[in-house]
């Protein structure tokens, strides 16, 4: 490592910057002078929030429900065809437009194990939709308490709670999740209704009807998911489309232990001025400096933009 300090005088700020460099990492057009060293450099006394960059979205099933889609709807019907079988495709079809789920949500595994939930309820596999949808609700609940439990040490129930690997008593993580703030009550009262159909479908019930309770416990399953990491359900977390396109984190909630741990992994701090692009980010000279509030933060950003 060959870490050289330079110094230069900030645009931003006005001010005179102090940065180490590790000089073994530049590009020889750098090295010459032929190329900017401090491209990507951010001003520490602008102004910044966390933008989200990373997503999870599937917004497939809308395209049966807008005018105008019809192409990508066919589209999009000879691709499950494809993928789920031609033999009673249209029963298929139809369960996928009944679930009617579509999301733009932390990019977190949940995504993905429920999309294979769905397949396996569109095909006609309920008893397996059925328990698959009661041990990922299990699997969220834990890694809920698992990941955020050290943020709470001063808590009454850390001592319960911070040993453990795994829980598979629901009613105390429920408990616990509820009064720590990290789910909300109807987070909470969908992990209930998800229990007793987890319950039941893996307890011998006469009769049981796995078709019908497969479509609810998918529902709860997907109620959770929804109302836990959808960016657009988040309000309280985030400033959703505030800035065309685009997704902040509100600035209170930095220090929140859920979004400490689901949410930063996959955002930027960056000023209001600052740009994307397929080469990364660039840092936006003359940025407005701290202390600004989100609002006068998010009504910068939409000025620059439409600038």
């Amino acid at each position: 490592m060959d870490l050289r300090s330079q110094t230069f005088d900030c645009k931003t700020c006005g001010q005179t910057h102090r940065i180490d460099i590790d000089f073994d990492l530049l590009t020889p057009e750098q090295l010459s002078g032929a190329a900017p060293v401090l491209t990507n450099f951010i001003c520490e006394n602008a102004a910044r929030m966390y933008r989200v960059f990373g997503f999870a979205l599937d917004t497939r099933v809308t395209l049966f429900s807008q005018d105008g889609l019809e192409a990508q709807s066919r589209s999009l019907s000879e691709s499950l065809r494809d993928q789920w079988g031609s033999r009673n495709f249209e029963d298929k079809l139809s369960r996928f437009k009944k679930l009617n789920l579509s999301f733009i949500g932390i990019p977190e595994e949940y995504y993905a194990l429920l999309r294979e939930i769905v397949d396996s309820y569109c095909c006609g596999h309920f008893y397996p939709a059925m328990t698959s949808a009661g041990a990922l609700g299990e699997r969220i609940l834990n890694r809920l308490l698992i990941k955020t439990r050290d943020h709470f040490k001063s808590s009454k129930h850390y001592r319960d709670v911070y040993r453990k690997q795994s829980f598979d008593n629901w009613d105390k993580p429920i408990l616990i999740l509820l009064e720590w703030g990290v789910i909300s009550a109807e987070v909470a009262e969908s992990f209930k209704k998800l229990k007793i159909h987890r319950n039941d479908s893996i307890h011998y019930n006469e009769g049981y009807a796995f078709e019908e309770n497969a479509h609810s416990a998918i529902m709860e399953l997907a109620q959770i998911v929804d109302r836990q990491f959808n960016y657009t359900k988040r309000t309280d977390l985030f400033w959703v489309f505030d800035v065309p396109g685009e997704i902040w984190l509100r600035s209170a909630q930095t220090n929140n232990p859920f979004v400490m741990e689901f949410v930063l992994p996959h955002c930027a701090k960056l000023t209001a001025y600052c740009e994307t692009s397929s080469a990364g980010i660039a840092a936006g000279v003359m940025a407005p400096l701290a202390p600004l509030s989100d609002e006068e933060f998010i009504n910068a950003r939409k000025a620059k933009k439409c600038a």
